[in-house]
């Protein structure tokens, strides 16, 4: 992720004061921590399950360097020049990100479906203009395996900082305007006041069914580089200097330990990020930066500049950058010993692009040495660089938007190619993808009305407690919406209807919690289904129910350690032959009763080798389902291939005898 330094220098041990150039070695080291943590967790390796709070290190590193950059300005100048700082940090952030979305605009073009293709582009132009963590909250899920794979999903992050970037020097610059003596103490309370509201926001917005919102929020997630804020404003005020420096040994050790210990603790239980886990990680990193800042650490501060580590920490926002469409386009997240040599590849392409990016491109730009050669004085080349750096902004955004768009446009459905709507939750979502190849190869064309969590009939799943599950994306909005859209607009022959939330308790559109498996759950079910194969068939589209099937043998509790998960989990396996087999006999005789509108099939036979909840699914020794509910791998083939040879009747249907 995105650096703050501008420039180098060293600081002495225990000196009380920062480096020379406002650059400490070790902060390299803290930001090759961070990186390497990521890059592990979303490559899946063992032992690194909470592996994402390299992202938290980072967030409060930025808000530490960004806001002493800001204070430091105004002490030496008694002004902040919000132009020439946002100037610096688009020539800091903005080449190797225009590089990176241009790549993946032209991977999309050259390798993607259809569906990728509309996946992404709205994830190019989120990201161009750092908005993605709001765009992806409603169209992905971080950390759920529940959907396409996009390869700018990491770049959420990449858009907080940004926000905070344009909008926290506005809000120090008039601190300073109102404080012109004592600044520091403003933008101390202001920073400790918003760092509060937004914990407590993390708190109050994190849902156990879908925890994107309040994870990628930015309201929700600004306390981590506020509290740096906190942080630099208490050293940048020379008695809390002093006070911080006598105790730095102290501070750093309890740094060490809380950020070691909020690790471990996030990853044993993962429920207490947003109760505390979140906070200690976000603390005891201020603790550790503000003792490396003034030269405290010892053996630990010497390790983390070791020129090796230091390294990583210096190509880290390139390594961030690359890292995860790497892992997307090279299928190296399966979780799989066969991706092992992947993991490896993706590693070290990882760091050998953003090697060559920081020395060609990053750091060029933005130290100025890609300029022609000029009489001019430092002032006026300053200010020419200014201006050129303006300028160049929004011309870069709109050609990358531009360039985003056409590499990423999907050929208007003209209806002489037959099409399938898929609708469902997040099994079929996760199948997306491959099956829009398979039915491109049988001259088909596929649209996606999937959404994970969500039951085809658009009810809002809900809790024990009757709330929902889900805290953004409502299914009563946007589940009928999208198939309707896609109904009227690309008539499709065949509707996939694949779901399991069917079977979860739901709330009405007038607030009622009806709980599944009650009388009231299947009179409304019955009249849910009917009413559903209406509107999908309203353009004579044949309905393909797909009976869904019990859970695989390593759905394991162990991975839904929320209640609610669990609850949901446990109703699949300890209900699947009378719930489930019945809403799958209910389905069944639908499609007896009407054969021109509905047919039904199960793959369940296919996958599963017991009649077992969970069941055995192993393939050659592999789960289908590595996670017990969405396929994978061989498993992925398997299904898909059963799936269409199953639809066979409906897709290719026996010709009418000739009169």
């Amino acid at each position: 992720m995105s650096g703050a330094h501008e420039e180098r220098g060293s600081a002495a041990a225990g000196s009380g004061e920062p480096a020379a150039g406002g650059h400490v070695r070790a902060l390299d080291g803290v930001r090759a921590v961070a990186v390497l943590l990521v890059l592990l967790f979303h490559l899946r390796f063992p032992g690194f399950s909470s592996g994402f709070l390299g992202v938290d290190i980072f967030f409060v590193l930025s808000g530490f360097l960004i806001t002493t950059l800001l204070l430091t300005e105004h002490d030496r100048t008694g002004r902040i020049s919000l132009s020439e700082f946002w100037a610096r940090r688009a020539r800091r952030l903005l080449p190797a990100l225009v590089i990176l979305l241009l790549v993946v605009a032209a991977v999309t073009w050259a390798q993607g479906t259809f569906t990728e293709r509309a996946s992404v582009r709205g994830d190019l132009l989120a990201t161009t203009g750092y908005v993605a963590n709001w765009h992806l909250i409603n169209t992905s899920s971080y950390f759920a395996d529940i959907g396409i794979d996009s390869p700018l999903e990491h770049t959420w992050s990449l858009a907080i900082e940004e926000q905070f970037y344009v909008l926290w020097p506005l809000v120090v610059v008039g601190i300073a305007a109102l404080l012109k003596r004592r600044p520091q103490v403003g933008v101390a309370g202001v920073a400790v006041a918003g760092s509060v509201l937004s914990a407590m926001l993390l708190w109050l917005l994190w849902s156990d069914g879908n925890v994107d919102r309040a994870y990628m929020g930015t309201d929700a997630r600004i306390f981590e580089p506020l509290v740096g804020a906190v942080g630099a404003a208490c050293v940048a005020v020379p008695r809390g200097r002093r006070w911080i420096d006598r105790r730095g040994g102290l501070l750093f050790a309890l740094g060490a330990v809380g950020l070691v210990s909020g690790v471990v603790l996030v990853a044993l239980s993962p429920s207490s990020y947003p109760v505390g886990g979140a906070m200690l990680v976000t603390l005891a990193t201020l603790l550790v930066v503000m003792s490396l800042w003034l030269g405290h650490g010892g053996i630990v501060m010497r390790s983390l500049g070791w020129a090796p580590i230091a390294w990583i920490g210096v190509v880290s926002y390139g390594a961030y950058l690359w890292h995860w469409p790497l892992v997307v386009w090279l299928g190296a997240n399966e979780g799989t010993d066969a991706t092992i040599t992947r993991r490896l590849g993706v590693i070290v392409a990882t760091f050998a692009i953003a090697a060559i990016s920081y020395r060609l491109i990053e750091s060029p730009i933005r130290r100025g040495r890609v300029r022609a050669a000029t009489t001019e004085g430092p002032r006026s080349r300053s200010a020419r660089r200014l201006r050129r750096t303006l300028v160049a902004i929004p011309v870069a955004l709109l050609a990358v938007a531009s360039i985003s768009v056409a590499a990423t446009q999907v050929p208007v459905e003209t209806g002489s190619t037959p099409s399938l709507m898929l609708a469902g939750d997040s099994v079929p979502r996760h199948l997306t993808v491959a099956l829009d190849r398979a039915m491109t190869d049988r001259g088909w064309r596929l649209f996606s009305a999937t959404f994970g969590s969500c039951p085809v009939t658009g009810e809002e799943p809900a809790r024990a407690d009757g709330t929902p599950v889900r805290s953004s994306t409502h299914c009563s909005t946007h589940v009928v919406q999208e198939q309707d859209r896609i109904v009227q607009t690309s008539d499709p022959e065949i509707v996939i209807w694949w779901d399991r939330w069917s079977l979860s308790d739901f709330l009405t559109p007038a607030g009622e919690v009806v709980r599944s498996g009650t009388s009231r759950y299947w009179e409304l079910r019955r009249e849910g289904v009917r009413h559903a194969v209406e509107r999908l068939s309203s353009g004579g589209a044949t309905v393909v129910f797909v009976a869904t099937e019990p859970p695989g043998a390593t759905i394991g509790v162990e991975r839904c350690t929320e209640a609610d998960c669990h609850r949901f989990v446990r109703l699949q396996i300890d209900r699947y032959h009378d719930l489930t087999a019945r809403w799958n006999a209910m389905l069944q005789r639908f499609a007896e009763r009407h054969p021109d509108r509905a047919y039904f099939l199960s793959v369940t036979d296919a996958i599963c080798h017991t009649d077992a909840a969970p069941c055995d699914d192993r393939i050659d020794g592999v789960p289908a389902r590595p996670d017990g509910t969405h396929y994978e791998g061989v498993g992925e083939s398997l299904v898909i291939a059963t799936l269409l040879r199953l639809m066979a009747p409906v897709m290719d249907p026996p010709a009418a005898p000739a009169s």
